[in-house]
């Protein structure tokens, strides 16, 4: 039998960021991590428990026969790393394994029997109109129910799917739902309403914003002033779809990012694209960047931009690890930026330069004067 990993052996890992697995008799894996120093890690993990600690967790230092690693030096690549590999070790098992839940979408279809807006965590697979992603199921609670009030939805799902021999529910009671599930509105007129609705969440809300302004003045000049205070309501309601927390919130099919990771040392940027549930590294640029390599760049983000989503299932995960970098506060894992087709290598060089701050970046140090200059400034040496 193999002897176990010994500690001078642990030399060999490097103590940089990155991915490691360790591997028992036959190659079969034990444990996949992430550290942002892997001897460190993989020290920690191999060290010899105690009596109390065993009964816990196995004894890694006995069963490791082997350590295999590959070095991510940004915290996007780490964590994608970790995920593609995890993967291909245990497909069926290592969801579980992840730090990050797939986000949160919001999923509609006008056209089906009884519309209504839900939130999911499927996208890719869930049909009609789907628009994310959020930051949080409150967050997409928060936008739904925006919705609702603006357009005077029903509220209810259960209820509606009776309709129209339902019993009209409290909001109906009080003139906040269409109410469809009585019959009030006809389930054709109230699909227009829902559709109306997801035109508006997908962002195009002028129109309507002037549609409700104007019923609220002809109200007010009609001396309706309750049905007018109701219709201000409205319009102050849908102001909360424009907070930052919806920033990035986008038709699914806009789920198109380029991303910034930290290379191996401050000198270099790794560029990745992000195409729903696809990503792909698209090169290393040396800081500053010249307009050769990052036309090469976009050449390998636009590809991608153009091929169909993989359909490998871990889809979700890998716009889960986009959506990390999207969030307020992670700007040490890196920067992102959606993806349109006017991507130029001007553009893309100036978003670099003015995410070096983020990233670390620094252009390297100019190299000292040649011999040659040396001698021209020099004082001559004296005549012997």
């Amino acid at each position: 039998m193999t002897p176990p990993i010994a500690d001078g052996q642990l030399v060999l890992v490097p103590a940089r960021r990155g991915v490691v697995a360790l591997l028992a008799e036959g190659d079969r894996p034990i444990v996949l991590l992430t550290a942002a120093d892997m001897r460190s890690r993989v020290r920690n993990r191999l060290r010899n428990p105690d009596e109390q600690e065993r009964r816990k967790v196995p004894d890694l230092h006995v069963l490791t026969r082997a350590i295999v690693w590959t070095e991510a030096p940004g915290h996007f690549e780490a964590d994608w790393t970790y995920l593609e590999i995890a993967r291909r070790l245990w497909p069926n098992t290592y969801s579980s394994m992840l730090a990050s839940k797939p986000p949160w979408f919001v999923r509609a279809d006008p056209q089906e029997k009884f519309p209504h807006f839900a939130r999911t965590r499927e996208p890719l697979a869930a049909g009609g109109l789907c628009l994310g992603p959020f930051e949080s199921a409150r967050s997409t609670d928060a936008f739904i129910e925006t919705l609702q009030d603006a357009f005077d939805l029903c509220r209810q799902v259960q209820c509606l799917r009776r309709s129209p021999h339902a019993q009209p529910c409290a909001y109906a009671q009080i003139g906040k739902c269409l109410s469809p599930c009585d019959g009030s509105i006809p389930l054709e007129a109230y699909r227009k309403v829902v559709a109306e609705a997801a035109e508006f969440a997908l962002g195009r809300r002028e129109a309507f914003r002037a549609a409700l302004a104007g019923r609220m003045k002809r109200a007010a000049g009609e001396l309706k002033f309750e049905r007018a205070a109701a219709l201000k309501a409205r319009l102050a309601r849908l102001d909360d779809l424009d907070k930052p927390e919806y920033a990035y919130v986008a038709p699914l099919e806009e789920f198109r990012f380029l991303l910034l990771s930290a290379g191996e040392n401050f000198h270099r940027v790794k560029v990745f694209a992000a195409c729903l549930g696809a990503v792909r590294a698209c090169g290393t640029l040396e800081y500053p960047p010249r307009p050769r390599p990052l036309a090469g760049v976009l050449k390998k983000a636009s590809a991608l931009q153009a091929e169909t989503s993989p359909d490998d299932g871990a889809g979700p995960w890998r716009m889960a690890l986009v959506c990390r970098m999207l969030q307020a506060g992670r700007a040490a894992q890196g920067a992102a930026a959606r993806w349109t087709d006017d991507w130029s290598p001007q553009r893309l060089g100036g978003w670099i330069e003015q995410s070096a701050a983020i990233l670390g970046l620094r252009a390297p140090k100019p190299r000292g004067r040649s011999a040659a200059g040396k001698a021209k400034t020099e004082p001559p040496s004296p005549s012997p």
